[in-house]
């Protein structure tokens, strides 16, 4: 399965210019993919001015539009995080849209920001979301909740390989991004599509340097901090033999571990 990862240069606070430089970078990238992924909070480059009057409602023409480019691409697309109004309240929401157009569901982000307004402003979700895309089963994270391990333990414990965190992480913790997002990756073995964004908001920039990492560790490509499209490949084959793999090593007990 082939994913496009678009490290979008937001201009914040700009929705109408975003939205229509995203779809430009989607069409792009879902002429070569099978999965496109966005990053987090996209249409206002992570800027909560009047959140309110720009979060979308769930039957708003915007996501009709991202069902229609599935559909015309014939590509499950994971449009990033969207603010989604539900019964009054603000959500940072992500939606898994399949090939045909149709949902196949959503993921609000349950562990928000404690140091912006975003845990002040939003609301935090519940659960978690698995789905097969491309006969993969994939499960997503947002941004902060690469910290919190539990979270892809579960995912992996349900047989998901595949974990797509839309983000906007600062510039001033790359550190923490790729240490968190291979640490993820080696626990779990299971594969890590971190998709971050780039461009600069509330004199913060963002850092761009998208991840995409295989369950040993590596990512199949060293990105920088200015907006791309890439690329990451999900191999099965390279999965399944490392997965047997580490079933025989399980099975061996260290000697420390004999008593």
């Amino acid at each position: 399965m082939k994913i496009g990862m678009i490290q979008m240069d937001a201009a914040a606070g700009h929705m109408e210019h975003n939205i229509a430089h995203g779809f430009e970078l989607m069409e792009e990238a879902a002429e070569h993919s099978d999965l496109v992924v966005m990053p987090e909070l996209w249409t206002i480059g992570y800027n909560f001015h009047d959140l309110d009057k720009k979060a979308i409602q769930e039957k708003d023409s915007l996501l009709q539009k991202l069902r229609n480019l599935s559909r015309t691409f014939g590509v499950t697309l994971i449009p990033g995080t969207l603010p989604v109004m539900k019964r009054g309240k603000i959500y940072n929401t992500a939606y898994v849209i399949g090939p045909d157009g149709e949902s196949q569901g959503s993921y609000s982000k349950r562990h928000l920001f404690h140091e912006y307004l975003e845990s002040k402003l939003m609301e935090p979700g519940r659960g978690m979301l698995c789905t097969h895309i491309q006969g993969v089963k994939c499960g997503l994270a947002i941004c902060f909740e690469l910290y919190f391990p539990k979270m892809f333990r579960k995912m992996s414990q349900k047989g998901t390989t595949l974990v797509i965190v839309p983000a906007q992480w600062p510039e001033n913790h790359m550190a923490h991004w790729n240490v968190l997002a291979r640490a993820r990756a080696i626990e779990n073995g299971m594969y890590i599509c971190a998709v971050n964004m780039a461009g600069s908001y509330h004199n913060t920039s963002a850092g761009g340097h998208s991840l995409f990492v295989d369950p040993e560790g590596f990512s199949s490509f060293e990105g920088d901090g200015k907006e791309h499209i890439y690329y990451g490949v999900y191999d099965d084959n390279k999965y399944e033999n490392l997965a047997r793999t580490r079933s025989v090593i399980q099975l061996e007990k260290p000697d420390w571990a004999i008593r």
